[in-house]
């Protein structure tokens, strides 16, 4: 751990609960197999499908709920996706952008629809399963059936242009020097929150006021207006603003080893500066879940039109042209990035805590 942890205060309160082997790789990197019984209700879900035979769906436009506001990582993925997928399907394919409670309105909307493929959610854990654990709900999320993934994405922080802050070490010395003290990120509770509090306590990053937005768009235009001065956000969410000049990179959040970040492939990460990484949480695996109950040969049709999208022309230029990872997975892959991490961010975050903080 890199000295400048001394900063802290001494009542400063502890969100880590432990760093070492399980800090150094991102949610992706423990997606393993499943076990037999998981295997054996895999198998009994497929029968089932088979029993209903073929159908013709969809038969109607699908709802394709983003749970963040317009522009942020997400946002900009569908809009990329979804029209090469419209063109593969005989129906409509609708975005709504349902923000909210962390992600958790709009993914509470799609975990009640019908679960009968017609309403996918596009979140990302560990984002939407810390907000979860953070912020329990009335339903349960890691329910939700996974119908694929498609892109692994890294969170950085950026600042408004015109503080001309030089890297993460001087972002540190101007909270430090009381230049700067409102730091901010997704809302209160959720995954950048989290972030924030973690980068409070292992680096020693002394921002005083945490202002949550309601997605990685809203945050970011927020910087960009000076309304804050800094930013957690998604590479792919930032990446119009430091392009236009209006941003400044700071720092990447994740290691060179979980990834780095294609957006941006010069950018220092955190540990390259000698700071204790925490890619067990920066590092998101973008997923397209469906209700509880979704038939998995439904599931598999959005799978099949998703991958042909993805390997498009239109997809893959801007993907070679942006930076921004496209890659896809698989439902069974889906699955298993969303179950681990309700297993490793409990292991590595104190929920208890982090709710008092939030609650602030």
């Amino acid at each position: 751990m890199s000295s400048e942890t001394n900063k802290q205060g001494p009542n400063r309160r502890r969100f880590i609960k432990y760093t070492g082997a399980a800090s150094t790789i991102g949610i992706a990197g423990l997606a393993g197999c499943a076990d037999d019984d998981d295997a054996a209700d895999d198998a009994g879900a497929d029968d089932a499908a088979d029993d209903t035979g073929e159908d013709d769906f969809p038969t109607q436009d699908i709802r394709y709920i983003i749970p963040f506001g317009e522009g942020g990582g997400t946002d900009t993925y569908a809009r990329q996706m979804v029209p090469e997928m419209d063109d593969r399907l005989d129906v409509n394919i609708a975005i709504e952008n349902i923000s909210g409670a962390a992600s958790l309105r709009g993914t509470g909307e799609a975990f009640n629809s019908e679960p009968d493929g017609h309403t996918l959610c596009a979140f990302n854990p560990p984002s939407t399963p810390v907000s979860e654990m953070v912020n329990p709900q009335d339903f349960e999320l890691p329910d939700m059936e996974g119908v694929c993934t498609y892109a692994r994405t890294p969170f950085v922080i950026v600042a408004n242009s015109d503080y001309e802050i030089e890297g993460y070490n001087d972002l540190m010395d101007r909270y430090e020097d009381g230049d700067l003290e409102v730091f901010s990120g997704k809302e209160r509770g959720g995954v950048d929150h989290v972030m924030a509090l973690l980068m409070q306590e292992l680096h020693g990053l002394n921002w005083d006021t945490y202002v949550g937005y309601d997605g990685t768009g809203p945050a970011v235009q927020a910087t960009i207006s000076d309304e804050v001065p800094a930013c957690i956000a998604t590479d792919t969410g930032s990446e119009a603003g430091v392009e236009d000049g209006s941003l400044d990179l700071v720092v990447s959040l994740v290691s060179e080893e979980a990834g780095g970040t294609n957006v941006f492939p010069d950018l220092e990460d955190i540990t390259e500066l000698g700071y204790e990484n925490i890619d067990f949480i920066s590092n998101l695996t973008r997923g397209i879940y469906a209700p509880p109950d979704t038939p998995a040969d439904r599931r598999q049709v959005i799978a099949d039109v998703v991958e042909e999208a993805l390997a498009t022309d239109a997809v893959q230029e801007w993907s070679e042209d942006t930076g921004n990872v496209v890659e896809f997975g698989d439902g069974d892959f889906a699955d298993q990035v969303l179950q681990d991490a309700y297993e490793i961010i409990p292991e590595n975050v104190d929920l208890e805590e982090v709710r008092e903080a939030a609650a602030e």
